[in-house]
């Protein structure tokens, strides 16, 4: 199996996608969709800190939206392999519309257990939607056009990062947490709009087998590629820490510079910030991956960990701000690499499964974290919080790293 990849640059990813008429229905649809998920989660953290104000109950509510990819995410993947993907996708933006409207219509009586139960529905939800998703947008585009197809929905999910928290932190302060939750359901409807006018390509014909079967098909097929094996294990401990990070923003914002659903929407849009910077890079074949992981994202995976160690150790306001927008830039610059590595030479039989695998280690995992920095910050605050998952990650990261390099 060939894993080497062709630099991308700037102009070929924005002729070369665009260019098809499938690939420009589906980020049409895909551009508000990723907007919802960013208005969805500013909303759900706030409503979890402004309830409660506890930052372990905002911990926990993160990780119920991410969490149950842990598990269900390599069983979805496994159906995303089976099923007309146009009607999975539709279903998966539909439900999650429909539990969002449902949360805004019963807000006025929403408390602790419903935002709870609103989280893990969304949790739930998710753990189909993005292996759908990923499984998607390749599928609509000659097998040449996965990396530009990946880099430049990269850059659509990291403005909408840039975007989105700003607009919804602004909504919530001027019109309420139900408003933003309305405009999340708004954004879902051009995916539901362009969805039956896609034309994925079929999937190959193949003996009929087990769930677990291929479950276990997928993951020797993971195991058994260098380079998916190893985009695996730093997704696993990078997301695990920098993206848990990310998620007790509004504990930040709040509960250690007391700046309120503005100052959350200033840190994630700083996040969002980075992310955009880095993807614009990624975007122009800086630090492209070929048969091994470069240099440069490895460094990237070791200064997001120095990152987070900054957002709990800064001062002021403008510090934290810098602090998040580095937490972000390294996010994205790891997280697209990966994501390129693996998608650009996986065959589309396997896509739903393996990509399953990496959403569990890139998301799932982001579950776990966000929990850990949230009991962590009931006991340390959360600036101690920070410390302490930013230093436990670069060691066990630093180790990984140095591993493969000894093996080079």
């Amino acid at each position: 199996m060939t894993l080497r990849h062709p630099v991308l640059d700037i102009s070929g990813l924005a002729g070369g996608a665009f260019r098809d008429g499938q690939f420009r229905l589906f980020f049409l649809g895909i551009f508000f969709a990723v907007q919802a998920i960013w208005v969805q989660r500013v909303t759900l953290g706030w409503l979890a800190w402004e309830r409660t104000g506890s930052a372990a109950f905002v911990g926990i509510v993160a990780g119920l939206s991410l969490a149950p990819a842990l598990v269900l995410g390599p069983i979805f993947g496994v159906i995303a392999d089976r099923v007309d993907i146009r009607r999975a996708s539709f279903t998966t933006n539909g439900l999650m519309a429909t539990v969002l409207a449902t949360l805004a219509l019963a807000l006025p009586w929403t408390g602790p257990g419903a935002l709870l139960a609103a989280a893990g529905a969304i949790g739930v939800i998710s753990s189909a939607h993005h292996p759908v998703r990923m499984s998607l947008g390749p599928r609509l585009v000659p097998s040449g056009m996965v990396q530009h197809v990946v880099s430049v929905t990269a850059l659509n999910f990291n403005l909408a990062r840039l975007v989105a928290p700003v607009v919804a932190g602004w909504i919530i302060a001027t019109a309420g947490a139900g408003v933003a939750l309305w405009v999340s359901v708004l954004c879902y409807i051009p995916m539901l709009l362009v969805l039956p006018r896609l034309n994925p390509r079929a999937l190959p014909p193949r003996a009929r087998a087990s769930i677990l079967s291929d479950l276990r098909d997928g993951l020797r097929y993971a195991i058994d590629a260098p380079l998916v094996r190893l985009a695996l294990l730093l997704t696993l401990i990078f997301a695990t820490v920098v993206r848990g990070a990310l998620e007790v923003l509004p504990v930040l914002a709040d509960g250690a510079f007391a700046r309120g659903a503005a100052g959350l929407g200033m840190l994630t849009a700083a996040a969002g910030f980075g992310a955009v910077l880095s993807a614009f890079l990624k975007a122009a074949g800086v630090g492209a991956v070929g048969a091994r992981i470069p240099p440069a994202v490895l460094w990237a995976a070791m200064a997001g960990q120095g990152a987070v160690i900054a957002m709990g150790l800064a001062p002021v306001w403008p510090v934290a701000l810098a602090a998040t927008a580095l937490t972000g830039f390294c996010a994205t610059w790891v997280g697209v690499s990966m994501q390129a590595a693996i998608q650009s030479d996986l065959p589309d039989g396997y896509r739903g499964r393996v990509m399953s695998l990496w959403i569990v280690v890139g998301f799932g995992t982001v579950a776990l974290g966000a929990f850990g920095i949230g009991l962590l910050g009931e006991w340390l605050g959360i600036s101690g919080a920070l410390v302490a998952a930013g230093l436990a990650g670069a060691l066990v990261q630093g180790a990984v790293i140095l591993g493969v390099h000894a093996r080079r």
